[in-house]
């Protein structure tokens, strides 16, 4: 068996393993790893592993590979990738053997994140390497580790041709969970929508899909998740809004970068990790308060040139974050690791 940190045979490809519930349709995570898949793929032997759990059929076009210790399916050798910290891993991580194992942090939970890297001391015998999701995230935990932007598909996030559009349509895309929402935001939207503007959310949660505004004003729609693909739906709107709960610090904000490298003006506030690439008034706008949140909405819906130039400027921030060079780093990293010092 090959020693740790050594390369594979010549002309056979490295192997590499992605693990991942891969459950929630809109879930950042589980797009890291679709991402991180694409990327290696053209390169590598690499593989995606779920669990018991049926995946979400928005990953039916990737081939998913199912752990099941019974039928002894499970990854063997090779890297080790555990894209989050956030779910359990079973007894066969003690049969696995991989030359590296390789932990994505990009939840904010520092108990999980230690249990996890003293359970790969034990039953691996190596030091887990850490990849942060932030900066943010990285200064918040005792690890050393590198920091790597969720790679986004900027063939399929792409600007629109919006010159022809009228009204002004304000969007938002997540995951359908309470604490993603901030709890003044229903009361944003329909003072915005009172203002003549269309909100549309998608992944709302049950409780918003039946609140009065949503079923009463014409110039709101709560979406359920995974109703319409996350590229068409960010091709309709005008601006982009986001911000979560304040129980819920986010620790980067993938949909953030999904709308800029659309072309849209983000305004968000100041807490995601998304935000630091954000100049406010070049590349987006940012904002503090709800009352704030409006007034810039509201300076958007009446200045097209402002919402053209923001948009613009997103465009080349994603393309700059997601460059060639960028992923090609990426890629060096999972297939090409460094000697041990």
């Amino acid at each position: 068996m090959p020693l740790a940190g050594h390369a594979p045979a010549a002309g056979r490809k490295p192997r590499v393993h992605l693990v991942n519930p891969m459950l929630n349709p809109s879930g950042g995570s589980e797009w890291r790893t679709i991402s991180l898949y694409r990327q290696l793929e053209p390169a590598a032997d690499v593989r995606i592993w779920h669990f018991r759990e049926a995946p979400s059929d928005a990953f039916s076009n990737v081939r998913l590979s199912r752990i099941d210790t019974r039928k002894l399916s499970f990854p063997r050798g090779g890297t080790l990738v555990f894209v989050g910290v956030y779910f359990n891993i079973s007894h066969w991580i003690r049969l696995a053997r991989p030359r590296r194992v390789i932990l994505t942090y990009n939840t904010p939970d520092a108990e999980r994140l230690a249990a996890k890297v003293d359970l790969i001391r034990k039953t691996c015998g190596l030091e887990p390497e850490i990849v942060f999701c932030s900066r943010e995230l990285a200064e918040q935990v005792p690890y050393k580790g590198v920091v790597e932007l969720s790679l986004v598909d900027l063939d399929a996030f792409t600007p629109s041709d919006r010159s022809g559009r009228t009204g002004f349509r304000l969007g938002r895309l997540s995951r359908d969970a309470p604490e993603k929402h901030h709890p003044e935001d229903m009361t944003l939207y329909a003072e915005l929508a009172q203002q003549g503007c269309e909100v549309d959310i998608l992944g709302a949660t049950v409780e918003m899909q039946t609140a009065p505004l949503a079923t009463s004003s014409a110039n709101v729609h709560m979406r359920p998740l995974g109703s319409v693909k996350a590229p068409e739906f960010l091709h309709g709107l005008d601006c982009f809004f986001y911000r979560t709960s304040p129980l819920w610090a986010e620790p980067w904000g993938r949909v953030i970068i999904e709308a800029m490298a659309s072309g849209l003006p983000v305004v968000t506030d100041r807490t995601s990790g998304a935000s630091s690439v954000i100049e406010h008034g070049r590349n987006g706008l940012l904002f503090d308060t709800t009352q704030e949140a409006f007034d810039l909405v509201m300076r958007l819906k009446t200045d097209s040139a402002l919402r053209e130039s923001l948009g613009k400027a997103a465009r080349e921030t994603a393309e700059n974050l997601l460059s060639a060079g960028v992923r090609a780093q990426v890629q060096a990293f999972y297939l090409h690791p460094r000697a041990p010092s």
